[in-house]
């Protein structure tokens, strides 16, 4: 009878856990969004390198991103249809099939940086940890395409928005 109980209240923990990971979709994007975002890559050097893109993102499976700056990499665009991604390069001419584990512009974040979709699809909660004002989330991903096997999420309990991603 114990064991039935336990297995019953970490199912439910977990089912609260899958809906605060949904929470956090919503917070950091509705479903469906445009918006500008500015990545900045700071080499192990200090140098920096800005880019500018404009992204649409249409439910929780479709996001493409279009490069307006710098110049050198004005008209570079990326599309994620659920697992699978396509860069279109102007001078190539035809769209690249690519991985979210690659590398954007050589720098130190990845296809999967910018094109992320929503936690709750791309991530399973294994545990989590209640520490006063905040609740840790233990990340396994989905699958090998994603391209971090695993994150520790840190959610405000009030805001409901990760205050930190390890």
């Amino acid at each position: 009878m114990k064991k039935i109980i336990l297995f019953l209240l970490t199912t439910l923990a977990l089912f609260g856990a899958e809906s605060i990971l949904e929470q956090v979709d919503k917070k950091l994007s509705p479903s469906s969004a445009d918006s500008y975002k500015k990545l900045i890559n700071i080499e192990p050097d200090g140098s920096k390198k800005e880019f500018l893109l404009y992204q649409i993102k249409k439910g929780k499976d479709k996001i493409v991103s279009l490069f307006l700056q710098p110049d050198s990499e004005k008209g570079r665009s990326t599309l994620r249809l659920d697992e699978n991604m396509w860069l279109y390069l102007p001078d190539v001419g035809k769209p690249i099939r690519i991985t979210s584990m690659q590398s954007v512009v050589g720098g130190v974040f990845n296809n999967s940086d910018i094109m992320q979709l929503d936690f709750s699809a791309e991530y399973d909660i294994k545990s989590q940890t209640d520490e006063g004002a905040t609740i840790v989330l233990d990340l396994k991903a989905k699958n090998d395409t994603v391209a971090y096997d695993k994150l520790l999420m840190e959610v405000d309990k009030k805001t409901v928005t990760p205050t930190a991603t390890l």
